[in-house]
Formats: structure tokens, sequence, C-alpha cells
């Protein structure tokens, strides 16, 4: 598995590529906890690249999301294939994470971190 990094103003889009599955959700899990540690106050997960994922990758984002948001930032999920939706979908994530498939409305829901808007 491959992730691309994509800085911008305090933020970063990242762009994994393959299934993060097994080994590579350690990759997977590495990268977000990097950017969180460099005090990005945003992610957004470029899914497009990414026919499956497991529950581990899953759990990756759940901590994502609750470290940004002890931080008053955040997370969003960008381009989801079916089979990513599907899982978003069956454990009910989807109601935690604002999914995209505009990358414009991404960013505006992330760069307005802290202000009362709504998800899409």
């Amino acid at each position: 598995m491959k992730i691309d990094i994509e800085n911008k103003d305090n933020g970063v889009i990242l762009h994994p590529e393959g299934k993060i599955i097994g080994d590579g959700v350690t990759k997977f899990r590495d990268e977000i906890e990097s950017q969180i540690n460099s005090g990005v106050k945003w992610i957004i997960l470029n899914l497009a690249e990414v026919p499956l994922m497991d529950s581990s990758a899953l759990g990756a984002i759940i901590m994502a999301y609750l470290k940004l948001k002890e931080r008053n930032g955040k997370i969003a999920i960008l381009y989801a294939q079916k089979n990513v939706i599907d899982v978003l979908n069956i454990t009910k994530l989807n109601s935690l994470f604002e999914i995209y498939d505009d990358i414009q409305k991404a960013l505006k829901s992330v760069q307005t971190v802290g202000s009362l808007s709504d998800n899409q």
C-alpha cells in the first residue's frame, strides 16, 4: 500500500492506494498518527484508490476522528468506493464521519473547523 500526502494550510489530504488490510493498516495508522502529531487541524482521506479496508483500518480512522475532535479538528472521507461505503453503512460509521464526493465541499467543511456548519 502506498500513501501520497498533499499538505494544505492547517491540514493534509492523504491519498492511500490499494487495500487497507493486514500489514497495510500499520502504515496507514502510522501515517495518520504522524500527521496528527505534527499538529494538523484536519485530515481528508481520499479513498478513491482504496477498494477494501478491514476493521483495523476503520479503527485507525476512528482513532483519528477522536484525536482530532479532542483538538477541535476534523476528519472527512472523500471519494470512497462502493465497498468502503457499504462497510461504513453496515457499521453505522457513516453517521460519525463526513463523507464527500466533491473535493471542494470536503475542503470547505474541514477548513471551517470550530464553526457550526452543516456536514454537507
